[in-house]
């Protein structure tokens, strides 16, 4: 009996991937979407490489106006059922509506609180690009970078819109190429845990006692901006207790 190596493995698991994506791009297609780009199809699963070894930092490709433009599609429920406003603190203490307040260079680490579900993102991410031209590279999950994750989906492209505006997965690595790159980061210390809280755990914190961050922070002159969200985990009780 043949034992297959584990690039024969590897090689069969990413077949198995390819063919789940082909098949979405199939329907796609047989529903005469003339919005179906193979190129962001690339992009947003990652495939894109500069080399044979993947880096999600160095891979990474700006969205296209086009691109961004349909990611600002996908996201417009959130502001039309929620009309988020965002405010920032001025060098001279003052708060002004708008990202005013936000430094121009970086590097930069947006260290914050996640919001049921994590629905804050989409709008917090679009209105830095549209009011002051930046790009959070935002630190995530494994799961939304992980193959297998991605065919237990109803939607294998789930996350591409995430990964399409620079989101990478968590690592110390990863966290480092950004800062060298004068990046800048939108870090949630709570992760999934403080997304996905229970009732009752609403505005609560799940930060590791050891902000390794900071560490970070400090060897690259990162400027720390902390930011709070509030607002959706009160709309939701609202809309839960609906009679």
């Amino acid at each position: 009996m043949d034992i297959p190596s584990m690039e024969d493995m590897t090689m069969g698991h990413l077949l198995s991937f390819m063919r789940q994506r082909m098949r979405v791009l199939k329907c796609e297609i047989d529903k005469q979407e003339s919005s179906v780009d193979l190129v962001t199809i690339i992009k947003g699963s990652c495939f894109y490489r500069r080399s044979r070894q993947m880096d999600y930092v160095s891979d990474f490709l700006l969205p296209t106006p086009h691109e961004f433009q349909k990611i600002v599609e996908e996201y417009r429920w959130v502001d039309v059922t929620t009309s988020p406003v965002m405010l920032s603190t001025l060098v001279d203490g003052r708060i002004v509506r708008g990202l005013a307040g936000v430094p121009s260079e970086g590097p930069a680490i947006l260290i914050g609180y996640h919001m049921l579900m994590g629905w804050e993102l989409g709008p917090l991410v679009l209105k830095f690009v549209t009011e002051r031209g930046i790009l959070l590279r935002g630190i995530a999950h494994p799961f939304m970078f992980d193959r297998s994750s991605e065919l237990l989906m109803p939607d294998s492209a789930s996350f591409d819109s995430m990964r399409l505006m620079g989101a990478v997965p968590v690592s110390a690595l990863n966290f480092y190429k950004l800062l060298s790159r004068r990046s800048f980061v939108l870090l949630y210390p709570g992760g999934a845990r403080e997304a996905l809280h229970r009732k009752g755990e609403e505005y609560k914190l799940f930060w590791p006692e050891q902000s390794e961050f900071v560490r970070m922070a400090a060897r690259f002159g990162a400027t720390i901006i902390p930011f709070g969200v509030v607002g959706e985990d009160d709309l939701c009780q609202i809309l839960v207790n609906l009679k």
